[in-house]
């Protein structure tokens, strides 16, 4: 189970399991500090594609003769 606590006074705010899926707005109780949480964002990168070859040199892709 993950904590989430205050950014400020480090008071805890809530425990989860799982993940967020979209923006929260929670106010702590303690100092009354407004703490925004949002989902972590996917990466950049693009997953490389497997190496197969060269598609052309295949039977599948063959001049005919």
């Amino acid at each position: 189970m993950e904590t989430v606590r205050c950014g400020y006074c480090d008071a805890l705010l809530f425990k989860a399991r799982g993940s967020i899926g979209t923006l929260i707005e929670i106010k702590c109780r303690r100092c009354g500090t407004l703490n925004h949480l949002r989902p972590a964002e996917p990466s950049n990168d693009r997953p490389e594609r497997p190496d197969r070859g060269d598609p052309c040199r295949g039977s599948m892709f063959r001049r005919p003769r």
